[in-house]
């Protein structure tokens, strides 16, 4: 085992099962270390945003970084669960396939669909990953993942990284992202992001034929979920 690893969650773990507002001195006591090691090792975990100072005292908390490594609340069967009577409201209410999709590191997978009863409609095929660029579901998820949109654009030249760098600033203000027949000629796809503790852990759309899901359709669209998932969530 790694000492340092070890060591690291030794000290979370201690601060979580201790009240939350634990002296160093009693970390070092407990654990049997250093007083400067511990000090050493904190000062890292505040740097990467998981341990704070409290203000009044010389104590030291857990800070709300560390629920986002905990995805056990939102695992796929509970967001199909969750997620299924938006989508279905969606899809009855605007006539378009409405979907939900979940992050694969570097790629994305359709997760749940609802199709509308309609003679030309799209079909999503569910199971599959697909790659993120020139979908709108992508730059969501890039949009809220620095980390996620550098490892795709690193074969990319970068006056393009810059172009779609500010694309995805506009998705973070608007709160959706617009596929107008990008990743496939004649559809058109709007994506919004799923967020639950500040963190995205999956995109809402819909996606429908290019000659009646329009960007005016498209932006209504998008208004609809974000409203939707509200009321729900």
């Amino acid at each position: 085992m790694i000492q340092s690893v070890q060591r690291t969650f030794a000290i979370l773990e201690y601060i979580a099962a201790n009240g939350n507002l634990v002296r160093l001195n009693d970390i070092a006591q407990a654990l049997s270390l250093q007083n400067t090691t511990v000090h050493n090792f904190l000062t890292s975990l505040k740097e990467l945003g998981y341990v704070e100072q409290d203000e009044l005292t010389p104590r030291y908390r857990l800070t709300s970084k560390v629920m986002q490594l905990d995805y056990s609340e939102v695992s796929v069967p509970r967001l199909r669960a969750d997620l299924r009577p938006v989508l279905e409201k969606l899809t009855a209410e605007l006539g378009e396939t409405s979907f939900m999709a979940v992050q694969l590191g570097s790629y994305f997978r359709h997760e749940w669909k609802c199709e509308p009863n309609r003679s030309i409609r799209i079909s999503l095929e569910l199971g599959r990953e697909y790659e993120m660029q020139h979908t709108a579901i992508g730059k969501v998820f890039m949009a809220y993942s620095p980390h996620l949109a550098q490892v795709i654009w690193r074969n990319i030249p970068q006056e393009e990284a810059v172009m779609q760098a500010s694309e995805l600033a506009e998705v973070v203000k608007n709160g959706y992202a617009l596929d107008l027949e990008e990743y496939e000629k004649e559809l058109n796809c709007v994506a919004l992001p799923y967020v639950r503790k500040n963190r995205i852990i999956a995109v809402v759309g819909l996606s429908g034929p290019a000659f009646r899901f329009d960007v005016p359709h498209m932006q209504e669209a998008a208004e609809r979920v974000k409203k939707l998932l509200s009321q729900a969530f």
